[in-house]
């Protein structure tokens, strides 16, 4: 029997305001907590800063389109389905390589989604490392970490891009407790991320990568060793079975700079490594391959404003590096650990604790977290570092009171990692590493050059006793001191503009503050240019201005 248009229209008017009755609200997390409800759309896009340079560039590479619905349905069936909705998403402030939500059900339990931006690398590798280093720390490590529901590193899925669903971390984050807490308190914070900083120094592998589910890697080349026959399961808990090792291996590092551009497209090596030589050099020849295939002439005005900078000069400057990789990690002294697993960033808001208590309930954003020689990994948290801002002397006194008190805490108990960064030249010997990949891209030659030559004019000091393998001419030191001048003139001013609280170093603003900063920098800009005494220069200036 056919059924009358009118009652057609009726029906399909009330199940669409079904639909629309059962779809989740949307809001977005602002950083004093406080919520606005938002549209579908803004999901995607990324709300919280502004560029005052290549904002349009940025904005992009933190644009993700995913289909909400299909994620929605994804979380209800990983908290079980049956009779359960999706009443409220929420999206959570925003950090520079991740959308983060938080899904509300009917029941009330919560589901934190977190899906990679396409500038947080490798999205194979990051998902699936972070995946299973989480696993690794909370089963076997027994270290305090969200469980994992279910996860995908592979954007084909009905989502339309990797996610890891999982609970939400119990207990409040540290962020927003520090600033009240009081000196014995955080003393006490502090005391619990040293043993648990020991924990992880405790157990050594014999492999530099990044963890993963040896069957996640099963399918790719070349074949991986569990890592029952990389670890000494002597330093794992006794509780854990030395059967589960199995499980996980050391493969690939998901490093983004390593992976940046096209050179994801090229065969590099990625690792993993077995001694620090083959990283440093991996390093370089990556980078090598990458400016032979890729590098361009191209202006860099701290150099000329005429004559482009020529890709040969990068790649002899890589030589340069290539020639003295081997002497710049420092090997592993005496009981020291060949590698070992840490947090990459250990900032307030990655730690959960009970405010009743002061313990630590939970540790998130284990995403990049690799397994390294202890000399690459950061000499203390992040949620110690000494504020670049203009601060009190009461605070300036504060902050470096509690480093101190992490510093020697980790003396006494975590010695071998102590030791390790009592190394006054570290920094020095380290700097290029950190310089290389992406250099010519970044357009910061200079700065890889200034590394090579500090270390070339500190051999002897730096306990080398063999002849320095590089050297430079004196030509090449002239021209690099006349860039050196510019770059540390400039730089002079964008300090001042950030400690006057005008724009900061980078100039990552907020979206309200966009517009005034955008008029601070252009009235900057020609203040500079003023101060050009010939017209070559007036281009100059025009030229280097960052913003």
């Amino acid at each position: 029997m056919a059924v009358p248009r009118i009652i057609r229209s009726k029906f399909s008017k009330c199940a669409k305001n079904m639909q629309s009755e059962l779809r989740p609200v949307l809001f977005r997390t602002l950083t004093d907590g406080s919520e606005i409800p938002i549209e579908e759309s803004d999901l995607f896009g990324y709300q919280r800063y502004r560029w005052l340079n290549g904002d349009s560039r940025e904005l992009a590479r933190r644009y993700l389109k995913f289909d909400l619905r299909q994620l929605v349905h994804t979380s209800i069936q990983a908290k079980g389905g049956d009779g359960l909705k999706c009443t409220k998403v929420s999206k959570c402030v925003e950090g520079q390589f991740n959308k983060a939500f938080v899904l509300s059900m009917s029941n009330g339990d919560e589901v934190v989604a977190r899906l990679p931006n396409p500038n947080a690398g490798p999205a194979f590798y990051t998902i699936a490392s972070e995946v299973a280093t989480r696993q690794f720390v909370r089963e076997i490590m027994g270290l305090p970490v969200p469980k994992i529901y279910t996860w995908s590193s592979d954007s084909s899925n009905p989502v339309g891009s990797e996610y890891i669903l999982e609970e939400k971390a119990t207990g409040q984050p540290l962020g927003k407790l520090w600033a009240q807490m009081s000196m014995p308190s955080r003393c006490e914070i502090i005391d619990q991320v040293i043993d648990i900083e020991k924990k992880l120094t405790s157990v050594s592998f014999s492999k530099h990568g990044c963890i993963y589910h040896t069957s996640v890697l099963s399918s790719r080349m070349p074949v991986y060793d569990s890592l029952d026959s990389m670890l000494d399961s002597a330093s794992l808990p006794e509780v854990r079975q030395f059967s589960e090792l199995s499980r996980f291996t050391i493969g690939p590092s998901n490093d983004r700079r390593m992976w940046q551009s096209e050179r994801k497209f090229l065969k590099l090596d990625w690792g993993p490594w077995s001694n620090t030589a083959d990283y440093a050099m991996a390093l370089g020849k990556n980078e090598l391959s990458w400016a032979q295939s890729q590098a361009i002439p191209r202006i860099n005005p701290y150099r000329s404003i005429d004559k482009p900078e020529s890709p040969e000069e990068y790649r002899s400057l890589l030589e340069r590096y290539l020639m003295i990789s081997p002497y710049l990690i420092p090997g592993p002294e005496a009981g020291e650990p060949l590698n070992t697993l840490s947090h990459p960033d250990l900032h307030l808001d990655n730690i959960f604790i009970d405010p009743d208590t002061n313990q630590i309930t939970s540790i998130i954003d284990w995403q990049l977290a690799a397994v390294t020689p202890i000399c690459l990994q950061r000499p203390h948290p992040q949620m110690l570092e000494l504020s670049p801002s203009p601060r009190t002397s009461q605070q300036n006194s504060l902050e470096k009171e509690l480093l101190e008190y992490y510093y020697e805490g980790t003396k006494n108990a975590n010695n071998i990692r102590s030791r390790v960064f009592r190394n006054p030249y570290l920094t020095t010997r380290l700097h290029p590493l950190n310089l290389i990949s992406g250099c010519w891209e970044r357009q910061d030659t200079f700065s890889l050059r200034e590394a090579l030559i500090k270390i070339v004019a500190l051999w002897t000091r730096l306990g080398y006793s063999s002849p320095c393998p590089v050297e430079f001419t004196e030509e090449e030191l002239t021209e690099h001191q006349n860039e050196k001048n510019l770059v540390q003139g400039l730089s002079t001013i964008v300090q001042q503009l950030a400690d006057e609280g005008l724009i900061p170093i980078g100039g990552m603003v907020q979206p309200e503050e966009y517009e005034q900063a955008r008029m601070v920098s252009d009235w900057a800009k020609q203040e500079f240019i003023s101060l050009a005494e010939d017209e070559h220069q007036e281009k100059l200036h025009m030229m280097v201005w960052p913003y």
